[in-house]
């Protein structure tokens, strides 16, 4: 029996078009182009919401059963990993496992972006040159995620919001080098962006201060508004959101105030993930940063009212 495709293997159909996935899968839209977004499982007290709808909505019960059982039939499918020195053998389930819940100890603490020779037949092969998260399928990972919040084997977070957007980074010497970065989450407590890995490695790691341009006017003109109101407002920069070129705009930060860290990308991109704490970058423009602050904070009472208007008319 030969190798069989990766992709088919391993990415197999678990879930139906089911009640659940609809409620898991259900997005707070913030700006109707979908460029600012809240997902429930970004915030603990929506976790909790979900979480009481499960305990009492018995068709969501069942689905959320159902959905433990398909991701476990992960365990019948075993996987070979060949290294220099021996050979790991486990299966589909205990590494998607392994690597949510801890991935220091992903089989022994092999570096799951590192290529092994791996099979899905036997220990002696065929094996295949690949990564551990090469293995791993976009949807049945967010399915282990949403369950494994649920069931509170995940830490869950403080409020977030995720963005689609495109900010630029000046560094080096008199700010004079500049690079296009994307703005991930802005949360209560700090910004999360995302950059080329060997961009941020080669050249602006090197640099001690960056320099970060934020059109902050167009979230102050958004405070206050209701969600028709404020969806309207962001309508307006379907393309450019929080997009300035104006030094103006400009908030100045140590390159080690940043939290580095790398994360599984399903688009294959070499990216690093960049968080600062707000209080980092207040003392540069205390103004810019009151202003995301307040803007996120009013977003986060919109979702709550919404969630709980939500489960109020489930429940009637």
């Amino acid at each position: 029996m030969g190798l069989q495709n990766i992709s088919t293997l391993i990415s197999p159909s678990l879930l139906s078009d089911s009640a659940l996935t609809k409620a898991l899968g259900e997005e707070f839209v913030l700006s109707d182009n979908g460029n600012i977004v809240f997902h429930w499982a970004d915030f603990f007290e929506t976790c909790d919401m979900i979480k009481n709808r499960l305990e009492t909505d018995p068709l969501l019960t069942q689905d959320f059963k159902n959905c433990e059982i398909a991701l476990g039939q992960l365990h019948s499918i075993p996987v070979w990993v060949k290294t220099e020195k021996k050979i790991f053998q486990s299966n589909m389930f205990d590494l998607y496992h392994q690597y949510i819940v801890n991935h220091s100890k992903l089989l022994g603490s092999l570096d799951p972006y590192c290529p092994f020779e791996i099979s899905f037949i036997s220990g002696t092969g065929p094996f295949k040159s690949m990564s551990i998260v090469e293995c791993f399928n976009k949807t049945i990972y967010r399915d282990f995620v949403l369950m494994y919040l649920i069931q509170g084997k995940l830490p869950r977070r403080d409020y977030r919001i995720r963005l689609k957007s495109k900010i630029l980074f000046e560094y080096g010497g008199d700010f004079s080098s500049v690079e296009l970065v994307s703005l991930e989450q802005l949360t209560l407590n700090g910004m999360l962006f995302s950059i080329d890995s060997e961009v941020f490695t080669k050249k602006v790691s090197a640099s001690q201060n960056v320099r970060i341009l934020i059109n902050h006017n167009m979230l102050s003109e958004g405070r206050g508004k209701n969600l028709d109101e404020l969806k309207l407002h962001l309508s307006q920069y379907a393309f450019n959101l929080l997009y300035s070129s104006s030094k103006d705009d400009g908030i100045v930060c140590k390159v080690n105030d940043f939290s580095v860290q790398s994360a599984f990308d399903f688009a294959r991109n070499k990216k690093v993930f960049l968080f600062v704490p707000y209080d980092k970058l207040a003392s540069s423009h205390p103004a810019a940063i009151k202003t995301i602050k307040e803007f996120v904070a009013h977003s986060k009472m919109l979702v709550c009212d919404h969630y709980l208007n939500s489960s109020k008319q489930k429940t009637a």
